[in-house]
């Protein structure tokens, strides 16, 4: 016959099964998997002695809203400083969901895809690599408030947050042109970035107002890495002396960070011999050798007003005026910039 005790604790339970408390706590509040023969005994225990047991009561909290981040590459410093200002800026109240695409278009493509059956409260896309027809289409299907990075698209949902690449690139090129430099280079980020192009045109107009050509070579297409960058340099560097460019400008500063490399591989001297202006400011571009010539962009800021954005926008406000918020992209000179050497194209330094 069991012998039953008023109150009995779980002390008492967990002496008459022969285990510990916190075995019988687990058991009884199904809170960690433990074995049957173990469970049984609890039960038997629990049941001999008449205990009463009252199940914890969990503390409700409240679910945290989730936005989606979608950025190309988690390795660039430039993407991760925009991470850091989002993160920032969403506090407590929202999670940032990060979904890298590692440059990978498809990848992009299925996070959309994706992104239209998920519960999240808005997106921030940053440097997206569709096509703006495909980019429109794939935006069109989200019915979620959206803030997109340097790139111009026009819907009632949607805020962009830019940096004009191509005025920018545009005085890059004129700094070099002050500097005497007649065969200037480009170095092409993805073929299908718009913000690519858009530098490209930058580099173009401030050639041809200077009445000089920018012959398709000069010009080489490549990943927007540092290993993008040597290749793309490398190529240049592969033309007769005579048809090298005597600067570059490069998509952006790890592009820039892989001519450097090229060059001196090639013995050559940077600025003497050729001149190089990336694009970012990246953390490290103050510390290369020498310190690179660089168009700054306001990563860590960009993050914290797109954030701030999405935030008003999921409020019920309506996007900025006109769909679209500038941000500044000064020049920032450093020595990797100097004047262009004396064989240049017109046989003479101004």
């Amino acid at each position: 016959m069991s012998t039953k005790q008023a109150h009995p604790s779980l002390v008492e339970v967990a002496r008459r099964a022969g285990v510990s408390p916190s075995t019988v706590s687990r058991v009884l509040n199904n809170t960690a998997p433990v074995s049957n023969d173990v469970r049984k005994q609890v039960m038997r225990a629990s049941e001999e002695l008449g205990y009463r047991h009252v199940p914890h009561r969990s503390v409700k909290v409240p679910p945290i809203s989730s936005i989606a981040l979608l950025i190309p590459d988690i390795l660039n410093p430039f993407f991760a400083e925009i991470v850091r200002g989002v993160q920032d800026e969403s506090a407590d109240e929202y999670m940032p969901l990060l979904m890298d695409t590692a440059e990978d278009l498809q990848r992009e493509k299925q996070y959309f895809r994706l992104l239209a059956s998920q519960p999240v409260c808005g997106v921030i896309v940053g440097g997206s690599r569709i096509a703006s027809e495909e980019l429109a289409a794939a935006i069109s299907h989200q019915k979620i408030p959206m803030v997109v990075l340097n790139r111009p698209v026009r819907f009632p949902h949607v805020a962009c947050l830019m940096v004009d690449f191509e005025i920018a690139t545009y005085r890059a090129t004129c700094h070099l042109l002050s500097l005497s430099h007649t065969r200037i280079a480009y170095l092409a980020g993805p073929s299908q970035s718009e913000a690519s192009q858009a530098r490209r045109r930058g580099v173009e107009q401030a050639l041809s107002e200077a009445g000089l050509q920018f012959p398709p070579e000069l010009c080489p297409v490549s990943f927007p890495g540092v290993d993008g960058g040597f290749q793309a340099m490398s190529a240049l560097l592969a033309l007769p002396a005579a048809e090298r460019p005597t600067a570059v400008v490069a998509y952006n500063d790890l592009m820039a960070l892989g001519a450097l490399h090229a060059i001196r591989v090639h013995h050559l001297r940077v600025p003497e011999d050729i001149s190089v202006i990336g694009i970012d400011d990246i953390s490290m571009a103050a510390h290369t050798n020498p310190p690179l010539t660089t168009i700054a962009q306001p990563k860590y800021r960009m993050g914290r007003v797109a954030m701030r954005i999405l935030r008003q926008m999921m409020q019920g406000q309506p996007p900025p005026e006109e769909g679209y918020t500038l941000m500044e992209s000064p020049l920032i000179v450093r020595e990797s910039t100097g004047p262009a050497p004396i064989n240049n194209s017109n046989g003479s330094r101004a």
